[in-house]
């Protein structure tokens, strides 16, 4: 599992980081969040797709393997 999330939509509420800290970074000089790097680990994945239902803007998107962001 992969982790993006839209600079144009992210607004930086940051609910995400409540729910899956390992996963999401906030940029404090462009108020907003960014995926970390690299796959998820198996075990933060009901976080993560935790995170994307509660992010107010929809700027989070899961891709599972094998699929072409």
């Amino acid at each position: 599992m992969r982790v993006y999330v839209d600079p144009e939509r992210c607004r930086g509420h940051a609910r995400c980081l409540t729910f899956a800290p390992n996963a999401f970074e906030y940029l404090d000089l462009e108020d907003r969040v960014v995926a970390s790097d690299g796959e998820i680990a198996p075990e933060d994945e009901d976080s993560v797709r935790r995170a994307e239902q509660e992010c107010p803007e929809r700027a989070i998107r899961i891709y599972d393997q094998g699929d072409v962001r």
